[in-house]
């Protein structure tokens, strides 16, 4: 099942909470969600985490302020995978750990061994990443798996409240509307869903095969504006990614409607 197995990073932060929280609520009935705190050496080096200081200057004074600031980052995961167990529903099979190393590498290792990759949005409606403004949008390009982007929901115990599924007619956009129509069907039809689409697609109906004529609905402007403007109204959007990389994937609209949107936003990968 494609959501049978997320994991999500958490970070201390309410945004890593958040992506917990809507791990929990999508993973498939049976499914695990593995929750994953990264150690990563910058956070000690910096004597940060959570936007909180690790060792304070007193601490210095006392003890080894490299060593101190490690024992504390790796208490801090530690806790920050506890809080985020907090945030899933209970009967839902649920792994923590913590690993140490850098950021980018332990996410794109767990990318290899589950479904989603789920990850909180950092600060004023843009992703700033969990370590540098880049780790996100990394993700989004370079992770075997699905990512999602999580954000806050309209009401956090209702997620997710409605989904919109942008299409185009292209494989990994009818792949998007096969997985919203199966959180539609796991959440016993409770969201609303909306068929969007954008840019010069023709508008009326979409043929995928086993799902049907399925009424699309055309948005007006350039496909990423018009598309992460719909999150405004939603508490998901989930669409295709094309399976660019590197430099090719610079500008996607899937990878702007992540950024943009103010709702989150699910990336899926066919046969991810």
């Amino acid at each position: 099942m494609p959501l049978s197995r997320i994991v999500a990073a958490v970070d201390g932060t309410r945004a890593g909470f958040e992506a917990a929280r809507q791990a929990g609520r999508l993973v498939s009935p049976g499914g695990t969600v593995r929750l994953i705190a990264v150690a990563d050496p910058y956070f000690a080096a910096m004597n940060t985490w959570a936007g909180q200081r690790l060792v304070s200057p007193e601490d210095v004074v006392k003890s080894s302020g490299d060593h101190l600031a490690k024992e504390r980052l790796l208490e801090r995961a530690a806790e920050a995978v506890a809080d985020g167990r907090r945030q899933i529903p209970a009967g839902i099979d649920v792994q923590g750990e913590v690993i140490e190393g850098a950021t980018r590498d332990v996410l794109m290792d767990a990318a290899k061994d589950c479904r989603v990759l789920a990850l909180g949005s950092h600060g004023g409606g843009r992703m700033t990443g969990l370590v540098l403004a880049s780790t996100a949008t990394d993700m989004i390009r370079h992770a075997p798996c699905s990512v999602l982007v999580a954000r806050p929901p309209f009401d956090e115990d209702d997620f997710p409240r409605s989904i919109a599924v942008a299409v185009d007619g292209s494989e990994p956009s009818l792949y998007a509307l096969e997985i919203a129509r199966q959180i539609e069907v796991a959440c016993a039809g409770r969201p609303a869903m909306r068929v969007v689409t954008a840019g010069r697609v023709p508008t009326g109906a979409v043929a995928p095969g086993p799902l049907g004529d399925i009424p699309v609905e055309q948005l007006r402007g350039r496909a990423h504006d018009a598309i992460a403007r719909v999150g405004e109204g939603v508490d998901l959007i989930v669409m295709g990614a094309r399976g660019l990389k590197g430099a090719k994937a610079l500008g996607s609209v899937s990878e702007r409607v992540a950024h943009r949107s103010a709702s989150s936003v699910l990336v899926v990968r066919p046969h991810a």
